[in-house]
């Protein structure tokens, strides 16, 4: 009786965790996207298997954690666009809080207007850190 008992605890335990696993699946999926993540001190940029990129307030790029050198034009491009997000993130997330969005979720996405831009079209070929990453930057999203 007793083997019976452990053996019907451990199908019922077998297919509980498999219950979970689509789930699993399609959070670790939408985990492993390439992202732009908008928080209040920068703006980290993740593609595997590339470097992660983080843009500062002041307009410094960070690749893994070292900062890149930069001339004067492209800082300002960069901070001229970290102040963009900063703008778009604190817009999204206050129209979040009053369309009654889920407050537990981390990220809420955000959608750039067509006809403004954060980053130029040739941000590839001003910074050359940024090539590979296009799909990352169409991937925003506003982290609480």
């Amino acid at each position: 009786m007793k083997k019976l008992l452990l053996l019907a605890l451990v199908a019922f335990a077998v297919l509980a965790t498999g219950c979970d696993r689509e789930k699993y699946a399609a959070h670790r999926s939408e985990r492993s996207k390439p992202k732009t993540e908008v928080t209040t001190d920068r703006i980290a940029i993740r593609r595997a298997p590339f470097p992660n990129l983080d843009i500062l307030p002041d307009g410094q790029l960070r690749v893994d954690d070292i900062e890149i050198p930069l001339k004067p034009e492209q800082r300002e491009l960069l901070q001229t666009s970290f102040v963009k997000l900063q703008i778009l993130r604190q817009n999204t997330l206050t129209d979040a809080a009053s369309n009654g969005a889920a407050p537990t979720s981390r990220t809420v996405r955000i959608d750039v207007p067509a006809n403004q831009p954060v980053f130029p079209a040739d941000l590839a070929e001003r910074v050359p850190e940024f090539k590979g990453y296009a799909e990352a930057l169409a991937n925003t999203q506003a982290v609480r």
